[in-house]
């Protein structure tokens, strides 16, 4: 059974209902963390509409988060939130860009990542 994601009705990604329910509570206590909004409206009726504003936000500052520091437990807690939310990010068609060498490996990993996506 899929999950659709969706921006004004298109759906952007329709992982299995496990993975979809997984990652918006990954998300969504994340978010809480560092106090933004996920920009995500899950419903009942297996779907979740993405306000493309908000959820570049938690993007952002989810990658900004990320990048501030060289913790690795910090960094392996929030890889793969930060690697789907790129992912999803760009299929609502905004995009961000790596602003050093120091993030281009992350965002090989988020490529391939999206392939399987």
């Amino acid at each position: 059974m899929s999950y659709y994601f969706e921006v004004s009705g298109e759906t952007v990604w329709d992982p299995a209902l496990r993975i979809a329910k997984w990652y918006i509570a990954l998300a969504g206590t994340t978010a809480e963390l560092m106090r933004l909004p996920t920009g995500l409206t899950p419903s009942e009726q297996d779907t979740c509409e993405i306000d493309p504003k908000l959820f570049r936000g938690f993007v952002e500052g989810l990658y900004e988060v990320y990048f501030s520091t060289r913790h690795p437990v910090q960094h392996g807690l929030i890889k793969g939130v930060l690697l789907t939310s790129l992912v999803v990010l760009e299929r609502t068609g905004t995009f961000i860009h790596p602003k050093s060498e120091r993030e281009k490996p992350l965002w090989e990993e988020k490529q391939t990542l999206a392939r399987s996506m």
